[in-house]
């Protein structure tokens, strides 16, 4: 049996062989490629066309619906013309030709947006003789009145079984009843409304008044229907009323019906009014070439075409490029040795690695412990090759790690790469030493299953460091704080030396010089008068020069008037100096600033005016000082050239910046936790806005 299978599967394997043969040739390839993808392009095209089609029915649908919503408010705004009409009645309780027309001239039937046409009122027949029911319907007792555009000579009221039901609904029910009674030429029939019309009675036990006749309306179907499909000119509209059904309208012959014939979307709906039933037959041109399906297929099919092109060509060329069905054994050897080779060099690279590289598979064991892993750890690669990873792990994060694996494993995932910001994580040394480290994670599949590598790197040195460099920086900071306290200190000392000392002396010396000059009066020559006046000058220029140098140094009404008036006046003395336009905008309410936040606040402002007045070559400055209850923001914009970017920033600047501005900026905005932040670009101006924590600027009087 055996034997007889064999030659079989030969022929099956050697037959399959020659099918793949021919399949690899270019042309076959290309050819087949083509055909595969056009016909997913058709079978796309038609399920495309065929959804579009059904879309487009159900718009359709929804469009018919609301038609017969629409017909229904018009048929209710045409009965309250006819209630209007009753109220008059009712009014009036006998009526006359001339009165009546004048009542319907008065409501301009023929350029009301209504379908009413004509209104009219016929009272109630006398009741017949006793066994004459089943004779013709009686006819009104008087001669009944009829005005409108339509209104016709004579009696204009039918008295057809129809109306006789459409009545009877009306008395029954209080509502308006609705028929459709035939014209009296080839016209189509007449929808006609009917109220009743009750004679007004004094007796008190009466608990329907008298029938005394019904108001009537004619509604002419076109003016009823036409402005209804105005704004749908695309719908066909056939009406029918009653039973049997006789035609009250139907709409022209659309113009794609008669460009494009073919299948219509067909809609009927059904309107229950006055006692009689309207059929509202609606359609549409359903034809793909209207509808929009057909040049979406098409456009499908012609995508297609091109993408079974460029998958002819793309098959064409791998087909081209393609090796052999069956390789060659010494090719297969020759990859089988490159694997080996990659597999070597690739262990050689993790061995030398000066990173700790330990791998682990899908149960958590350690199948790869690099010798630079053996160092950290403190341990051999044959104690740690088969020991679960949580070995190296401290108790404590043995947990969150699992989860972490096992996300990882799910998404691929994963936030622990080297050289990206991460929460320092912690090994376990075999000594029980934890020691921090940096990670990253990956994954591969191989034959086996999941293997996970991770990349460890000993950062405990550098966390030293950091943390040395962090407490240098703070120290710095504390220091600068403190030459910033001592220099403001000097300043305010120098500043009321010069104010108090060598102002007072050089007003005494100008007294002097005064009080000399005028004993000495005309005794003396003009060159001894002229060396008085310019001493008396070189005086005063002194003097002035002493005042700007003390408050240059320290605002005297810093201290004595506050944070506001010095800023005042700095703007003042800024826009005095350099022509440069201050706008203010500082609102800080009743807060009592502290006198080193004051200074702070100050010492702030009068920088940021130096840097306009040197490099900004602007011509406004805007000074806003904004307080609320949690926050204190400070911002100072001009609109002068910008910059590139964030001068000052310590991360920015190169040893070629010898800018210290905007670096003093930052430390004493530091000294008080404050947020700098700076808005530039070249040509738009620069802006540099602070916000501070109100509780850090306050004295402690006020904060308590």
């Amino acid at each position: 049996m055996s034997t007889g299978a064999k030659p079989h599967e030969n022929i099956t394997h050697g037959a399959a062989r020659t099918l793949l043969v021919r399949v690899r040739q270019p042309g076959v390839a290309s050819v087949l490629a083509f055909i595969v993808v056009l016909t997913l392009a058709v079978a796309v095209a038609a399920f495309v066309a065929q959804q579009w089609q059904i879309a487009a029915g159900q718009r359709f649908a929804r469009r018919a619906s609301a038609l017969r919503e629409t017909v229904e408010q018009a048929l209710i705004a045409d009965e309250a013309m006819l209630r209007g009409a009753r109220g008059w009645l009712a009014q009036t309780p006998a009526p006359n030709a001339e009165d009546w027309q004048r009542n319907v001239a008065a409501a301009d039937l023929e350029n009301s947006r209504l379908a009413v046409v004509a209104l009219g009122y016929v009272s109630q027949p006398s009741a017949q003789p006793s066994g004459q029911q089943n004779a013709a319907p009686a006819q009104p007792d008087s001669a009944p009145l009829w005005a409108g555009p339509a209104a016709a000579p004579g009696n204009a009221f039918a008295q057809s079984i129809a109306s006789v039901v459409a009545r009877r609904y009306a008395v029954q029910t209080g509502k308006a009843g609705l028929t459709a009674e035939p014209a009296s030429d080839a016209a189509p029939p007449r929808l006609m409304l009917y109220l009743p019309v009750y004679t007004s009675t004094a007796a008190a036990h009466v608990a329907q008044p008298p029938l005394a006749g019904f108001a009537v309306a004619s509604l002419d179907a076109q003016r009823l229907f036409e402005p209804i499909l105005a704004a749908q000119p695309d719908l066909a509209l056939a009406v029918h009323a009653g039973q049997p059904a006789v035609e009250v309208y139907r709409s022209a012959p659309t113009e794609d019906a008669e460009v494009t014939p073919g299948a219509r979307f067909e809609h009927r709906d059904t309107i229950a009014y006055g006692g009689a039933t309207l059929t509202l037959d609606a359609s549409t041109n359903g034809s793909p070439l209207v509808t929009g399906a057909a040049t979406c297929a098409a456009a499908v099919l012609l995508a297609g075409a091109v993408a079974a092109a460029l998958c002819a060509a793309l098959a064409y060329r791998l087909a081209r490029a393609a090796p052999a069905l069956v390789p060659d054994p010494a090719e297969t050897d020759a990859r089988l040795n490159e694997a080996r080779l990659n597999e070597a060099r690739m262990m050689s690279i993790i061995r030398s690695s000066m990173e700790a590289i330990i791998t682990v598979d899908e149960t958590q064991r350690v199948v790869i412990f690099n010798p630079a892993a053996e160092f950290v750890f403190g341990l051999s690669a044959m104690e740690a090759i088969g020991s679960p990873l949580s070995r190296f792990i401290p108790e404590r994060f043995r947990g969150a790690h699992a989860r972490h694996v096992d996300q990882f494993g799910a998404t691929g995932v994963t936030e622990r790469q080297m050289g990206r910001q991460q929460r320092v994580l912690f090994g376990l040394r075999a000594n029980g030493e934890e020691f921090p480290v940096e990670a990253s994670i990956s994954q591969i599949r191989d034959a086996s299953g999941k293997l996970y590598t991770v990349m460890l790197r000993d950062i405990t040195e550098r966390l030293r460091a950091e943390n040395s460099l962090k407490r240098s920086r703070e120290e710095l900071r504390e220091l600068s704080a403190n030459l910033q306290n001592v220099r403001e200190a000097e300043k305010t000392r120098i500043a009321r030396e010069l104010h108090d000392d060598l102002g007072q002396q050089l007003t005494a010396l100008k007294i002097d010089l005064s009080t000399l000059a005028h004993r000495l009066g005309g005794a003396v020559g003009d060159d001894i008068a002229a060396r008085l006046d310019g001493m008396s000058k070189l005086i005063d220029s002194t003097v002035r020069a002493v005042r700007r140098i003390a408050s240059d140094l320290r605002p005297v009404m810093l201290d004595d008037l506050g944070l506001v008036p010095a800023i005042e006046w700095l703007a003042n003395d800024f826009t005095s100096r350099y022509g440069i336009t201050v706008q203010r905008h500082i609102h800080t309410g009743n807060t009592a600033f502290s006198s080193a936040a004051a200074s702070a606040l100050f010492r702030i402002i009068q920088e940021a005016f130096t840097n306009v007045a040197r490099h900004a070559e602007a011509s406004v400055v805007i000074l806003t000082l904004e307080v609320d209850s949690q926050h204190c923001a400070l911002r100072i914009a001009d609109n002068g050239r910008g910059a590139r970017d964030a001068l000052g920033d310590p991360l920015r600047r190169d040893r070629h910046d010898k800018s210290f501005g905007l670096l003093g900026i930052r430390e004493r905005a530091h000294m008080f936790n404050g947020v700098v932040e700076i808005d530039t670009a070249p040509g738009e101006g620069f802006a540099i806005s602070i916000t501070f924590e109100i509780d850090a600027l306050v004295s402690e009087e006020t904060a308590s």
